[in-house]
């Protein structure tokens, strides 16, 4: 179902979870009107319900802006790392092109293919929190290739020292997107969220059963905020999942890159 709503657009998981949560919300209204003890709520009683109410949505969107904070914060250092390991793949291959040796002529060519395999192989699998296992093997075999490097001069000597160094860099940033694919928030703050959200409707429909109009009203506009908020984090819990998701643009700059450096 989550994989489902990732396809949709924010405004549409917006309109999704705000129709269900009226709904819910009505529906506990009309199963409520059906209890005895309704008729037994004394003045005193209502406005302690409705403080409880409004207690319950301060503390929702305390919690879910807490839970927005981490969640937006993952996706930008996530966006960053594509970014920063688009951009360690260009140094590697402008290093190779300065190198000179023919022989790593073909280092690049390989270099090339894993990059474009990163856009056509492992992006997508992103979505799926899955590694390319072919993308991993032809950056294997990159890594492999430059390591058999043999430099025979000082100037070969200090590019292929810099070479290794930005190929480190290219890996570990590798890993730590592909580790960006699992990230999310733990299960407990989706428990938490949705809990509260359940205390929220239930004292909403209280309030419907025990008031006029006017406070169906006011609580469908708490629930919008609340819902809005809570698909904010959940439209950014995924950073590689969905239509508000980190984009591969760096790495098509870099691939643009490496085709005009001749």
């Amino acid at each position: 179902m989550s994989h489902w709503l990732y396809t949709q657009p924010p405004i549409a998981i917006f309109i999704i979870g705000l129709i269900a949560s009226i709904a819910l919300m009505y529906l506990m209204a009309f199963f409520l009107k059906k209890t005895p003890i309704i008729n037994d709520i004394s003045d005193h009683e209502k406005e302690f319900l409705i403080a409880i109410q409004s207690g319950l949505v301060a503390l929702s969107a305390i919690v879910l802006s807490f839970s927005l904070v981490l969640v937006i914060t993952n996706y930008d250092h996530a966006d960053e790392n594509v970014a920063g390991e688009a951009a360690r793949i260009n140094d590697v291959d402008r290093l190779l092109h300065q190198y000179g040796d023919p022989k790593v002529k073909a280092i690049r060519a390989d270099l090339k293919i894993y990059a474009k395999s990163i856009l056509e192989d492992e992006w997508p699998k992103l979505q799926i929190q899955q590694e390319g296992a072919e993308t991993a093997q032809l950056f294997s075999n990159v890594a492999d290739k430059i390591g058999q490097i043999n430099p025979t001069t000082p100037r070969e000597t200090v590019i292929y020292s810099e070479l290794l160094k930005k190929l480190d860099e290219s890996v570990e940033m590798r890993e730590t997107r592909l580790e960006g694919a699992h990230i999310g928030l733990h299960g407990i703050y989706w428990v938490v969220n949705l809990a509260i959200l359940f205390g929220v409707l239930l004292m909403s429909a209280l309030g419907l059963i025990l008031n006029k109009w006017l406070t169906a009203i006011g609580i469908s506009l708490e629930l919008a905020a609340l819902v809005g908020l809570m698909t904010l984090v959940f439209i950014c819990d995924h950073p590689f999942e969905g239509t508000v998701s980190i984009k591969p643009g760096p790495l098509v700059g870099t691939i643009k890159a490496m085709d005009n450096r001749k």
